[in-house]
């Protein structure tokens, strides 16, 4: 359990005796409120946005989760919610395609924004063919759908999402060679490639590698977009019996194994396959880039927020 004396920093938002202080009142004020009304109700006072302006209202709630525990603050009891049974993966997935091609008869390759009405069916199709499924993602994320020229069509070939990076991974973070207080700061700095998917019965060679290269160009100005900064480290973790062929022949870099614990392994105690970790950056100065102070929050419309960043 960290120590709440100040200051001390959550991500890149450093909290005084008077931000505890403030937190606390809030939270006896609003006692009567849920505790998502509360942390928003906080982060209204203490102004505690992210780069594209939206509350930081589940950093806020983990915040104060971890300060109750501590016993700083008192907080409502949860509220015992009846669950909507999950539909992300109801709809009917793509179906496979029979395709084998030159990667040059299907140029353009694109990748296209997954709007609204089609993310049910990106889900399910995540959900059907990738080796781990699909998991919803929590906090920033961008999906993508994998497009290509077949004759006069624009056919779907595979999806790609992108999403927060690890918590703490230890060969990555030797690599990068940044402390423990650094990474808490700055992480949100890497985004992490989550999933990748060719559709089953798709085989065109380099096909892979090309839309990775691809990557670095489109990812980083819809991250700048739809979130207020842009990633300055790409990773992804890529288990056995796959070779990560495709991000070596992208320039990406393996580091080290995962340590085999998983995210929420807080004790230590789980034996999960060993992964290889690559990584890729987008800077040449991405060192001096990855610890540079926060961009300044910007304004926006609150009427038509459409995500919410953690």
């Amino acid at each position: 359990m960290p120590k709440f004396n100040p200051p001390f920093w959550v991500g890149d938002r450093e909290f005084s005796a008077q931000d505890l202080a403030v937190m606390q009142t809030m939270a006896y004020r609003c006692r009567r409120l849920s505790r998502a009304e509360i942390a928003a109700t906080i982060c209204e006072v203490l102004s505690w946005k992210a780069p594209n302006g939206h509350l930081k209202v589940e950093a806020c709630r983990e915040l104060l989760g971890k300060l109750e525990v501590a016993g700083l603050v008192e907080l409502p009891p949860l509220r015992s919610v009846t669950r909507p049974t999950n539909r992300d993966t109801q709809a009917e997935p793509l179906p496979p395609l029979e395709l084998e091609a030159h990667l040059a008869s299907l140029r353009p390759v694109t990748l296209d924004e997954v709007s609204p009405d089609e993310r049910r069916v990106w889900n399910a199709s995540v959900a059907a063919y990738h080796p781990l499924g699909y998991r919803r993602p929590i906090g920033a994320h961008q999906r993508y759908w994998i497009r290509a020229r077949h004759g006069d069509e624009r056919i779907i070939v595979g999806a790609l999402l992108f999403g927060a990076a690890a918590k703490a991974v230890e060969a990555r973070d030797q690599w990068i060679g940044w402390t423990a207080h650094e990474r808490s700061r700055y992480r949100w700095r890497i985004v992490n490639n989550n999933r990748f998917l060719i559709l089953p019965g798709v085989h065109v060679p380099h096909l892979a590698s090309h839309v990775l290269g691809q990557v670095l160009h489109r990812l980083p100005q819809d991250w700048l977009h739809r979130y207020g900064f842009a990633p300055v480290l790409l990773e992804t973790f890529v288990e056995a019996p796959w070779a990560g062929t495709c991000y070596r022949a992208a320039n990406w870099q393996p580091v080290g194994l995962t340590a085999g614990r998983g995210r929420q392994d807080r004790h230590k105690t789980a034996r999960l396959p060993k992964k290889v970790i690559w990584m890729y950056p987008l800077h040449r100065q991405w060192r001096r880039l990855l610890l540079a102070p926060a961009p300044e929050p910007v304004s926006y419309d609150q009427d038509n927020e459409e995500d919410v960043w953690s």
